[in-house]
């Protein structure tokens, strides 16, 4: 256009016999060398690989042979394929699919995200397996804690800013994701058909969703007419934000064959911020065989409670305190105080210090002290542990870490544990060690992984392996060796809070070892004026992240700390990614500039969650890669 613009001035000023020279154009952009430097080979020799023709596309396909766990037939071939492509009028279409041959279900997912409809709207469509998801503002932090689900169907999510509507519809086969080293989905019976939607009126912001179960079951293999489940839910919300203070109110009615009539829980959260301080109150009454959707959540329990945080420069301290009873009136009132905190006493030395206490259906409380400190080996972290169960089991604990700065592509984190545990009629000592590492190899193959064994009295003992191997063969080809090794049994932990799900106690893991490798095809393409998420002429980076499971939420993985597996990670809203087994997730071509990460907290294994800290900010560079690790914590737990 000005090019055009000045083409017809001169023009002008020649029919009018102006003799005026027009003013010359401004040089086109030169990328200028600085004298004597000289470019790096490998930008030259990946500038000459990449296809610029055109829309940015990513493309990733595996193929897989091994073992697999349990399994001592002979070997299983598995494929994934990973692949997205950005399109301007039909937002970003992606494919993730695996398959693993014998007994091993693999699934897949389609997506279109961010498709752009007339009248400002934004459509998310998905077909295939997928985490029916609810309102926005439900998936706000809550005192109380709402079932997810995991189905093979359809949904879809139109999505209005301007107007702040949004409408949620899925349907499909109730199951769960299982399996390594190709994950796959195993059905369950039954299906549930979810519709929920979100507006404003006023200042206030309403969600409601409905969901329908219709023969689901919670066994693998039921059998009788009483293992199957039937019946509607209906879940309401209504949130207010005024400045500093926040209120939000949620309501459930259920009812289900297994149970009499309708059954109702309600809960109230407000929230009030003053500088850096905040704090927090509310009641909840949920009563007995309370469920969403059939899955159970926690019943027969009503209560008032208040918490507050403290946050500067040097310290962070929280705390709450809950008085609760049951709502069938079989017991009597309880009382939940909770508080923990973390003094940065200097640059180098962070000390921290916390507790539970519970007096409501049995006596049970935890407590530790831990410091952490840099030193010029590392990161040094000691704690020391006490928990006991209201069936007065009883554990000390005494742990130290340490994590060694090894150079670019290189970690090392280790820790070593020794304590003592009793139950009623035995005691003993405790012990475990664990070690995480990242380490280049050979000429450009780098190994990872992590390894632990945790020994208790008479036999209850874990050990287990998960170690990756990667050869980068070519620009678009690499090799990957992979094993996977279990032994002994999984304790995990018992919560202390009454509103948190209760785990398996004890899951026993018959010996399991599984090996197999990976060849890898990966190729990006596309304009790079137009990287993900990006603007003309911005070039691209790349985003390698974890998200693990930060049992003692400091913030920094431990060797003991396990990535989450199979948790729906998104970019800027548009890009989804879903983690493997040792929590990795990876967006191989990404815009410059600031870029928004999102865990799906309904994807994460209750009782772990992201909070409040959903979103993470991270700077991309143009030609690097950017890491980034996403703590998810456990709430309630000892």
């Amino acid at each position: 256009m000005a090019a055009e613009a000045q083409v017809r001035l001169v023009s002008t000023k020649e029919a009018n016999g102006s003799r005026e020279a027009a003013t010359p154009a401004a040089p086109g952009y030169e990328d200028r060398l600085i004298e004597g430097l000289q470019p790096l080979d490998d930008e030259e020799a990946a500038a000459a690989r990449y296809d610029r023709a055109g829309l940015p596309r990513h493309l990733r396909f595996e193929t897989r042979l091994g073992k697999q766990p349990f399994d001592d037939r002979d070997f299983d071939a598995g494929v994934s394929v990973l692949g997205a492509i950005d399109t301007p009028n039909h937002g970003v279409l992606s494919v993730d699919a695996n398959y693993g041959g014998r007994d091993v279900r693999g699934y897949v997912t389609l997506r279109q995200r961010a498709l752009p409809v007339d009248g400002g709207w934004l459509a998310n469509n998905e077909l295939g397996v997928l985490t029916p998801l609810a309102p926005e503002i439900m998936r706000l932090p809550s005192r109380v804690f709402m079932p997810t689900l995991v189905t093979r169907g359809a949904g879809s999510e139109w999505i209005n800013r301007g107007s702040q509507l949004q409408f949620i519809a899925t349907a499909g086969q109730l199951g769960r994701l299982q399996g390594y080293s190709v994950p796959g989905f195993l059905p369950l019976s039954g299906n549930i058909a979810t519709v929920a939607a979100q507006g404003s009126i006023a200042d206030w912001r309403l969600a409601a969703r409905h969901a329908q179960a219709d023969e689901i079951s919670l066994v693998d293999n039921p059998s009788t007419p009483s293992d199957f489940i039937s019946g509607p839910s209906t879940h309401v919300t209504a949130r207010r934000d005024a400045g500093n203070y926040t209120l939000q109110g949620n309501a459930i009615a259920t009812r289900t064959t297994d149970g009499p009539g309708t059954r109702y829980g309600a809960w109230v959260d407000g929230e009030w911020r003053r500088g850096n301080e905040i704090y927090g109150a509310g009641a909840y009454r949920l009563e007995p065989n309370l469920s969403w959707a059939g899955q159970p959540m926690a019943s027969d329990i009503e209560g008032v409670y208040v918490d507050a945080n403290l946050n500067t420069r040097r310290m962070d301290a929280q705390g709450s305190l809950d008085v609760l009873r049951p709502v069938s009136g079989s017991g009597d009132t309880g009382i939940l105080v909770t508080a923990s905190g973390q003094w940065r006493y200097s640059r180098t030395l962070t000390l921290g210090l916390g507790g539970s206490a519970r007096r409501y259906n049995g006596d049970a409380g935890s407590a530790y002290a831990d410091a952490q400190w840099r030193n010029d080996w590392g990161d040094t972290a000691v704690r020391a542990q006490y928990f006991r169960s209201a069936s007065d089991e009883q554990t000390q604990r005494v742990t130290l870490d340490h994590t060694w700065y090894s150079g670019i592509g290189a970690s090392l984190s280790a820790g070593v544990s020794l304590g003592r545990e009793a139950t009623p009629g035995r005691s003993g000592t405790i012990w475990g060690a664990a070690a995480s590492f990242t380490a280049p190899v050979l000429a450009n193959a780098t190994l990872m992984g992590n390894v632990m064994t945790d020994r208790r009295p008479e036999g209850n003992s874990t050990t287990s392996a998960n170690v990756s191997l990667t050869w980068p063969l070519t620009h678009h080809w690499s090799l990957e060796g992979n094993f996977v090794y279990t032994r002994g049994q999984q304790r995990p932990p018992l919560p202390l809070d009454p509103l948190a799900p209760i785990p398996d106690r004890l899951l026993v893991l018959a010996d399991s070892t599984s090996f197999f490798v990976v060849l890898r095809y990966e190729d990006q393409a596309g304009s790079r004026a137009v990287a993900l998420g990006g603007t003309p002429l911005s070039g691209g980076g790349s985003i390698e992240g974890t998200v693990y499971l930060d049992a003692n939420r400091n913030g920094t993985q431990e060797a003991a700390e396990k990535g989450a597996a199979n948790v729906t990670v998104y970019l800027d809203g548009r890009y989804a990614a879903r983690t493997d087994s040792l929590g990795r997730f990876t967006f191989p071509f990404v815009a410059p500039g600031s870029r928004v990460i999102t865990v799906v907290n309904e994807t994460l294994p209750l009782p772990w969650e992201v909070g409040s800290r959903a979103d993470t900010r991270i700077e991309v560079v143009i030609r690097e890669t950017t890491r980034v690790e996403i703590p998810v914590e456990r709430r309630g737990a000892d």
